[in-house]
């Protein structure tokens, strides 16, 4: 730790600062219609379409208000009620600017605001938190880093409860290491009033009770080795029932329908508690069987959410920070990494749990980012305050660190947010498809995807009921029936539409389970079917014409189509392998055309699936 005659002044840091948070701000809130509004995160539609449909009697009708039957309850508790609450009352304020707020064609982009700013509160409390523990210099280049992590900018670009759930979460550690310098009633209470707001939230911050219970438990402990008597511990043990309470009735006061509606919110809360772990088998989740816990998540975090260098970075902080609060309890001197140890007993108990999960969306590892940027901003100042011989080198290496982890994650995050200067590929794909497809022609489509050409849209992009279209039943279970349905489609469509790598990309990799099916993506990407790619849509980080390329290719190998290989060859393009799909599908999927140009028959068709089409069990009856 630095001395303070090393640390910026206050001017310096404030400056530098607000220069941080206008650059998170430009990253954060440019670019805010890049879907034209047209809502292709699944889970900010869920939440708009639920925040836009409650509404607050006025005058109070008391009883109505109080029964599950209220139009206040949100009836949907997979996420916290407060974030649903926070955006319809900011709506109800802006439509009374405008009448169109009030709306859900223009509440997302008062939701996208907002979660823009929260993200860039963040930013601030990790310079906090960085200033609290270690120094300000260690604050600003946390600040920094956590402004140009690329997850927390693209979270930043919908309205989920993500970047509302960090910033309670760092609140509240913030507020815990003021409880853990001077233990008061005060302080107590604020820390569980922030804990009800994470909760309140998202309920998996309940890990978060951790940090504030040792907060309480163990602030302002002596310095010397006096042993407390039980009656202090029994008024400390009170005190801390009493933060507990102010946890739940702040909770309690924003989620409630908790209570009033317990068996719906005991529904859903179990019910995405089964989805995580994968004891319901949902279409969806299937991507990540055979993912391993722990690896998984914490590679996709280094290489996509953070990018190589930070991410890096930042986890080796993390082993540091571990490894030095693991040394202090072997020498009985935990007293001074109290701190630190209130951080990693949420960062190691949060990663542990999440990364025990079947399901590992990236947007589950964004609670623990912030902290990963604030030691990896501890461990590259370390290297640049190195004492002792040789010292001149620990600073060349410590310089030379930092500007390639701050250099990389700034370039990093300006080439994500080039994303948003180009209409969504589905959009373009819309348009290109209305324009150039003849009226009556036969499209293929897949479940559990959005169809294009879009079912929404004016003008060029209102085209979807001008053709006749056919769903593929892909995740259905291979038998005869699914091979009758998809050699049909293949001999009587002209176009295989694919929205994205949703389905190509899980269920090759599932190919015991799905043998036909694996062998039709195989047949249907190297263009053996008929079939060949005459369009496809597609938009990556880029900067200075250089592509970021999630290659959807690889994992599993898939033949690329002729047209693809030919423009990645040609183009400047960074194959990155394979990235979590929820990396892109969101805001920047992979769309593809195929178009008929050769007619098989049956036979044809059977003899290219071989093996994979024969023996296929029959289908199951339908339950009556």
């Amino acid at each position: 730790m630095a001395s303070k005659r090393t640390e910026p002044s206050r001017l310096v840091s404030s400056i530098v600062l607000i220069l941080i948070l206008a650059g998170a701000a430009a990253l954060r809130l440019y670019g805010l219609h890049w879907d034209g509004g047209f809502l292709y995160h699944p889970d900010e539609r869920q939440i708009l379409v639920v925040a836009n449909r409650l509404a607050f009697p006025w005058p109070p009708d008391w009883q109505v208000l109080l029964s599950p039957e209220s139009p206040w309850n949100p009836s949907f508790f997979s996420y916290g009620s407060l974030p649903l609450y926070l955006l319809r009352l900011c709506s109800w304020g802006m439509a009374r600017v405008d009448p169109a707020y009030g709306t859900l064609e223009s509440s997302y982009v008062v939701g996208r605001v907002l979660s823009a700013l929260f993200d860039l509160g963040s930013v601030a409390l990790v310079y906090l938190l960085g200033r609290k523990l270690y120094n300000r210099w260690v604050g600003l280049l946390a600040a920094g880093l956590l402004a140009t992590t690329v997850l927390h900018v693209q979270m930043a670009h919908f309205y989920t409860v993500d970047t509302l759930l960090v910033f309670f979460i760092l609140l509240t550690l913030l507020l815990a290491l003021r409880l853990l310098e001077r233990r008061t009633l005060g302080r107590g209470l604020a820390v569980g009033g922030t804990l009800g707001l994470a909760l309140a939230t998202k309920v998996s911050a309940a890990p978060l009770a951790l940090p504030v219970a040792l907060a309480w438990l163990f602030g302002a402990l002596p310095e010397t080795r006096v042993r407390i008597g039980w009656r202090a511990w029994a008024t400390r043990l009170l005190g801390l029932g009493a933060v507990g309470l102010v946890a739940l009735l702040t909770f309690v006061v924003c989620e409630p329908y908790a209570v009033i509606d317990v068996i719906t919110f005991i529904i859903d809360v179990y019910s995405e508690g089964q989805m995580a772990r994968g004891a319901s088998d949902i279409p969806y989740t299937r991507q990540f069987i055979g993912t391993l816990p722990y690896v998984y998540p914490a590679w996709q975090a280094m290489l996509w959410s953070m990018g190589l260098p930070l991410g890096v970075a930042g986890f080796a902080g993390l082993l540091a920070q571990t490894g030095l609060a693991v040394s202090a309890a072997i020498r009985r001197q935990l007293k001074a990494r109290l701190p630190v140890l209130l951080m990693l007993s949420w960062a190691l108990i949060y990663f542990a749990l999440v990364g025990s999960f079947h399901v590992k969306f990236l947007r589950y590892m964004l609670p623990i980012l912030p902290l990963l940027c604030l030691w990896a901003a501890w461990g590259l100042w370390q290297l640049l305050s190195a004492s002792g011989r040789p010292r001149g080198l620990w600073r060349v290496l410590g310089w030379a660190a930092t500007l390639l982890v701050v250099g990389t994650s700034t370039l990093y995050a300006v080439a994500y947010v080039n994303l948003y200067r180009e209409p969504h590929p589905w959009i373009q794909a819309t348009a290109w498809l209305c324009e150039n497809l003849p009226a009556r022609s036969r499209l293929v489509h897949e479940h559990w995807d959005d169809p294009l050409p879009m079912r929404q849209g004016t003008g060029e992009l209102r085209c979807y009921y001008d053709y006749r279209t056919t769903t593929l039943p892909i995740y259905d279970p291979d038998d005869t029936a699914k091979l009758e349905t998809l050699l049909s489609a293949i001999e009587e469509s002209d176009y295989i539409v694919l929205s994205s790598n949703r389905l190509y990309n899980t269920i090759p990799r599932l190919s015991e389970r799905y043998p036909m099916t694996s062998r039709y993506y195989e047949l249907l990407m190297g263009e053996q079917l008929g079939y060949e790619l005459v369009y496809y849509a597609a938009s990556y980080p880029n900067l200075c014409g250089v592509a970021l390329v999630d290659d959807t290719f690889s994992d599993p190998p898939l033949p690329v189509p002729a047209l693809l290989a030919r423009d990645r060859a040609e183009g400047r393009q960074w194959l990155l392998g394979r990235a979590d799909e929820s990396y892109s599908v969101y805001d920047h999927p992979l769309a593809l055309v195929f178009a008929k140009t050769e007619q098989h028959s049956r036979e044809d068709l059977l003899a290219l699936f071989g093996a994979a089409a024969e023996g296929l069990p029959e289908p199951e009856p339908e339950e009556p």
